[in-house]
């Protein structure tokens, strides 16, 4: 086959071109993989056979490697010719760089990301209400650098641009409500100290800042009571596995923590969860990798990261959402420390330790 001239239009459509292109590459991670190996290292046209050694490709693959370098030469991003016995593997033809392909490979990466993040954008949101309430003094809790390590997480992620997080510091009951309202949000979080009867928020005092008791009761009323209340509640607070009887009954998924586990531990747990959220894991897959980093970073405590209770069978994760179905993943995280069982309002004692069942 005779190698076509310059698929450039140098009348001034150059980005259109580009765009057209970019859409042929695409996001096929095969495609791609054969697509780079071209434009590698080396001049000589090789045979299919030859660029798949390159690439690290399976012979069991061979078909869908043919399929991948055939969509490639059909639509002019490399160049195909007869083998003339330069390759004495009884290949056909043979492939190799496109000059003007080369010329702008850079823009058409480039362009298929750019073309990657539109279309997510198209996608239905995920709302995450990121509460926080920190009242003991005398030992302060890093939901700050907490927050900041879930962000940072979310911001690397393939689907960021589908994710928003909003951050409620000194959280009380009026802001786990108004937020329900304003935000509809898939996803709550709520770190601060905890224990098997309930979660410790604030009571929003200036002068004299204190944690007031709210039960695991009372919480799952305050979650149903909208028309959009949450399907996913992880607790990650000590002893949070008495929230499991109140919540499943809403048909809630729960995650819980049940044995002591530390602030650096609590701290990790939550940005590699919110990470494999945003990149379309499931949720239980989100808890396992989760699981990981809390063993990576102290192999002691990971056996407090029990289990996944819920009464749904379904695989919920954001990469299922799209502008016709949109699996509606909501999620709870309630994070830190042990809460004396009394009602009111209270001074609560800081405790360092975290629990995960």
């Amino acid at each position: 086959m005779v190698a076509r001239t310059s698929v450039i239009n140098l009348s001034g459509d150059h980005e259109e071109t580009v765009e057209r292109l970019a859409k042929h590459l695409g996001r096929n991670k095969l495609r791609r993989k054969l697509f780079n190996t071209v434009y590698g290292p080396g001049i000589l046209p090789r045979s299919k056979k030859q660029i798949m050694k390159s690439a690290g490709i399976p012979p069991r693959n061979a078909q869908q490697a043919q399929n991948q370098i055939d969509h490639l030469a059909t639509h002019h991003l490399i160049v195909r010719e007869e083998n003339n016995g330069s390759v004495e593997d009884r290949s056909r033809y043979l492939y190799r760089k496109d000059e003007s392909i080369r010329a702008i490979r850079k823009e058409l990466i480039k362009s298929v990301r750019t073309i990657k993040r539109q279309a997510l954008k198209k996608k239905k949101r995920l709302n995450v209400l990121y509460l926080t309430a920190d009242t003991d003094r005398n030992h302060r809790l890093r939901v700050d650098a907490e927050m900041r390590k879930v962000k940072e997480a979310i911001r690397g992620s393939e689907y960021r641009d589908n994710i928003t997080v909003d951050y409620s510091p000194a959280a009380g009951l009026k802001t786990l409500q108004d937020g329900l309202n304003d935000h509809r949000p898939q996803i709550i979080h709520f770190s601060g100290h905890g224990n098997a009867g309930g979660i410790a928020m604030d009571n929003g005092k200036v002068g004299k800042p204190a944690g007031e008791s709210l039960s695991f009761s009372l919480l799952a009323k305050a979650l149903a009571a909208t028309d959009s209340p949450p399907s996913v509640v992880v607790l990650n607070s000590c002893n949070s596995s008495g929230a499991r009887n109140a919540l499943l009954k809403q048909g809630l998924i729960v995650v819980s923590m049940k044995t002591s586990i530390s602030d650096l531990a609590a701290i990790t747990f939550a940005p590699r969860f919110y990470a494999a959220i945003a990149s379309g894991q499931s949720i239980k897959s989100a808890f396992g990798q989760g699981k990981v980093a809390v063993e990576n970073a102290s192999i002691s405590e990971a056996a407090g990261l029990r289990s996944l209770h819920s009464v749904r069978k379904e695989r919920i994760g954001i990469a299922q959402i799209s502008a016709s179905q949109f699996l509606t993943m909501r999620l709870l995280v309630f994070a830190r420390a042990a809460v004396p069982q009394v009602s009111g309002t209270v001074e609560f004692t800081r405790v360092t330790a975290h629990c995960l069942s």
